[in-house]
Formats: C-alpha cells, structure tokens, sequence
C-alpha cells in the first residue's frame, strides 16, 4: 500500500513536471502580456495600459480588452506589424490606453483575453492605487511673468536700422 501511494506521488510529480514545461510550447504561437507604465498615481494624473499580442497566426482574432470601468479613456491607438523572418510569420498587435482615473483607491484593470483555437489566452489584471490630488503651492499656481527690463535698462537701448 506505502509503495502505491509512493509511485502514485512519483507519477503526479511528473506530470506536473511535464505540463509545467511544455505548457509554453504548445502555446508559444501567440503570448498576450499587458503592462501599465504606473501602479500608484494621483488623482489628476494619468497612466498608460498597454496590451501586445505576438503571434504566428495568420488571422487573429480581436482580443477582449478590459472594460476599464474605474477610468475614462482619454486615448487610444492601436497598431500593428507583420515580420517575416526565414520563412516564419510574426504579427505584433499593440493596443495603447491613456486612461485617468474617475475616482480615488484602489481600482482594479481586469486581464485581456484572446481566443485562438479554442484556447482562451489571458494578461496581467492590476489594482491602481489612486490617491487624492497633490495640493499645489501658490508658488506653483502662478504663471510665470516676463521680466521687464529696469527703467535704467530701458534707457540704454539703442536701435541701429
């Protein structure tokens, strides 16, 4: 009976070894992998999500990008390459989000999704500290004046035409 459960443990162990290893291979195709530029920012401030989807597709699918229900949008771009390198196709999709935030704590970006054949692809969620605005200085709110030349300055002047 103790050697069954030892074998048992054995088999498990390396069929975990063998997933966790080759998992990456069988889907090495495409990777989807979002970023955001800052995790803790000030209220009247921005950030940026980026989601990049690289693939050896030849058609791929639009991906389900989170809702970003906590920010409003205020950019987005997407854009796209196509490389060719020994024969193997390479496609780069990247999405570019400006967002600011609609209110103050912690606000979650859920994972983006990307569906190719049959097998559901996911990125990073992340949870945005947001804090409230930075009080500004009186010395910050003023707009900065010209200098004007003293009145002993002005006097000095000469115009050649």
């Amino acid at each position: 009976m103790r050697y069954n459960i030892i074998n048992m443990r054995r088999i498990i162990f390396f069929v975990f070894i063998y997933l966790f290893l080759f998992k990456g291979t069988l889907y090495a195709q495409t990777q989807i992998k979002a970023e955001v530029d800052k995790t803790s920012i000030f209220q009247d401030q921005t950030l940026t999500y980026k989601l990049t989807i690289t693939s050896s597709e030849r058609q791929l699918p639009q991906p389900q990008v989170p809702k970003f229900e906590d920010f409003k949008i205020l950019s987005q771009t997407q854009s796209s390459k196509v490389l060719l390198r020994e024969n193997k196709l390479k496609t780069i999709l990247v999405y570019t989000y400006i967002l600011a935030p609609k209110e103050i704590g912690k606000l979650k970006i859920p994972s983006a999704v990307i569906k190719i054949k049959n097998t559901k692809l996911s990125s990073e969620a992340f949870e945005i500290e947001v804090k409230p605005p930075q009080k500004k200085t009186l010395q910050e709110e003023k707009p900065a004046l010209p200098e004007v030349p003293s009145q002993e300055t002005q006097e000095n002047i000469q115009i050649t035409l």
